[in-house]
């Protein structure tokens, strides 16, 4: 070790240094004291290797960028010269540690840059308790950022830009990649507020999923749960400890088989796949196999990989994730919590039959929690002016969100929570028991309304299906929901437009439509039904249009297009059946009873 002093140009950071964000406003406050106070502490360096002689920083990498600062805007004397203590007998991995050990004691590195200080560190051979003793940090804070390792790429990026807190981070290494997408989407978009706790119970308490088997199903003789409420119907494991037992089976049959080509086989236990513990083989060796197996029965598999230096000791002290909870044995088997549930259950279910008001709030509850909304929903929310229809169900819903406890600020979309992702059941139960009875009766209408639509939204709907024959049964009257606007001109045809304006009275006295623009024929029509549609004392060609539909609007839809097409085996509303003066059907009941208008 020899201290000396060395011009500026001769330094240059090192590749190895942990430290990889600098605070803009820090580096110029630090800028600010040297140049008034000069540099009060030596800088760390190496000589470098190669032809290009110099010195390799590996503690004071700050203080030289608030240097060159300076440097770069001429507030350095010429003579300047940079006080450093040279390292020549240090190894890469003593630089490294060396490094790390400065930085980590300065307590401003991000989680995830000494996540990766300490990876290093731990997989060059260094003992946890060695870490500790150097670094200042516990070995509980080691174990926790080792932790981190486990986050997926989306979820280091969120944390690094502070979308997601640390908590919530270390919560979410429970969890597969999937899970944690999951639940970063529902953070970064603000629809919920998952807190780390919420977030921990949810993945721990998952149950085993029958997609994540890899033996044969046959294997198992126990029962199995489809949830139908769930989006993509899941089917679960009701016998935990069976599946988890034949799954275990199965990873030590998968062990076996790559044990034949594999220089080694190694499986593990954790939460995640520990493979950062690893490094790639390098190209042309061959690696070994890595077989995680998570206490929910994930299996995870990494081939081509090759050990590091890592302690044997250290290993073990790391492989349990901080946040699982500790392993413990049940009072209770899982067949025997199995019968005992049963037996609960159906009683619960005996006394229901006599409470028909509990079991439709049940119904409710369990409606909502599972709803998801027809892709109507989220494609009118995003037009500029959204028409009738979508208003009236989006002003239902803000009422019944603000009724179930939803906070939902006048300019924010109500289906940021309404469904709430991972709603608390509890929570909805008891605010839906006390809805009136009409109430309750509104919110479940509400619920099948919002789920309910045509089922493939880019054929044209021309069959006898459970969509038209309600909409007739309803007596659904489009031109009472529905005006020809600029989305639907814009996408029609010029000649389509000219063939439009004759058949809704647009072109009643106008003789030189051949010679229009389609924008002047857009603008032409769009004003011509917003007038008619307003008008007290239509005219004739007024008249027209409010009383014109495409044919795609009917129930079911009339294709322009059929060769020889025949009479549907349906009744069809016809497309042109006169209104009266307030847009409503001429030929409603004698009695005036509407089922739109009053829908409506």
């Amino acid at each position: 070790m020899t201290l000396q002093s060395i011009s500026l140009s001769q330094l240059v950071p090192s590749k190895a240094n942990p430290r990889k964000l600098f605070d803009g406003a820090a580096l110029e406050g630090l800028a600010a004291s040297i140049r008034s106070d000069g540099l009060l502490q030596n800088l760390v360096v190496t000589p470098s290797k190669g032809k290009k002689k110099g010195f390799a920083i590996i503690s004071g990498e700050r203080r030289y960028r608030a240097m060159k600062l300076l440097e770069g805007r001429g507030e350095l004397p010429e003579e300047f010269t940079v006080p450093v203590e040279v390292r020549s007998d240090l190894s890469k991995e003593g630089r490294l540690r060396l490094a790390t050990v400065e930085n980590l004691q300065r307590a401003d590195l991000t989680p995830l840059e000494q996540t990766a200080a300490l990876t290093k560190l731990v997989k060059g051979g260094v003992k946890l308790d060695e870490v500790a003793a150097q670094t200042g940090l516990s070995p509980a804070t080691i174990k926790r950022r080792l932790a981190l390792n486990g986050l997926c790429t989306d979820a280091k990026v969120a944390l690094d830009e502070k979308e997601i807190t640390l908590a919530q981070a270390e919560a979410l290494t429970l969890g597969t990649q999937q899970d944690q997408i999951d639940f970063l989407d529902e953070i970064v978009r603000g629809a919920a507020d998952l807190n780390p706790s919420y977030i921990r119970e949810c993945l721990i308490d998952e149950r085993p999923c029958v997609a994540d088997a890899i033996f044969p199903l046959e294997r198992y003789s126990g029962t199995i749960t489809t949830d139908l409420f769930a989006e993509d119907e899941a089917s679960y494991f009701d016998d935990a400890d069976q599946f988890y037992t034949l799954q275990k089976q199965a990873v030590e049959e998968l062990a076996s088989h790559h044990r034949e080509n594999a220089p080694w086989v190694e499986v593990t236990e954790g939460w995640r796949i520990p493979d950062w513990q690893y490094e790639d083989a390098p190209e042309g060796e061959q690696g070994g196999v890595l077989i995680n197996l998570s206490p929910r029965g994930v299996v995870e598999l990494r081939e081509g990989l090759v050990r590091t230096d890592l302690d044997e000791d250290t290993a073990h002290a790391i492989s349990e994730n901080p946040l699982a909870p500790p392993k413990r044995k049940a009072s209770y088997s899982a067949p025997l919590r199995r019968i005992l549930a049963h037996h609960k259950s159906m009683a619960v279910q005996e006394v229901l039959l006599s409470a028909p008001r509990t079991a439709k709030d049940v119904a409710s509850v369990r409606s909502f929690m599972a709803l998801k909304p027809h892709e109507c929903i989220g494609a009118l929310s995003r037009a500029d002016d959204p028409q009738g229809a979508y208003r009236v169900l989006e002003t239902h819903a803000r009422q019944f969100a603000g009724k179930l406890g939803y906070e939902i600020e006048d300019d924010e979309p109500v289906w940021s929570v309404f469904p709430p992702f991972r709603p608390d059941p509890v929570a909805l139960y008891q605010a839906v028991k006390g809805f009136t009875d009409h109430e309750l009766e509104e919110f479940q209408a509400l619920l099948t309304a919002l789920s309910f639509g045509q089922a493939d939204c880019e054929r044209l709907d021309t069959e006898r299906s459970l969509f038209n024959t309600l909409a007739q049964d309803l007596n659904v009257a489009m031109r009472t929901h529905w005006s020809p606007d600029r989305a639907f001109f814009e996408k029609r045809s010029r000649d389509q437009l000219i063939a439009i304006a004759k058949e809704c009275g647009y072109a009643d006295g106008r003789s030189a439509l051949g010679s229009y623009k389609k924008s002047e024929l857009v603008g032409g029509l769009i004003r011509f039904f917003a007038e008619a549609k307003s008008a007290a004392d239509p005219t004739p060609a007024q008249a027209k249009a409010r009383a014109w539909l495409p044919e795609i609007m009917s129930f079911p839809a009339l294709d322009p297009d059929a060769q020889g097409s025949q009479e549907p085996d349906v009744e069809v509303a016809e497309p042109c059946q006169p209104l009266d003066e307030d847009g409503f059907d001429a030929e409603d009941d004698e009695s005036g009873h509407d089922p739109v208008r009053e829908a409506a």
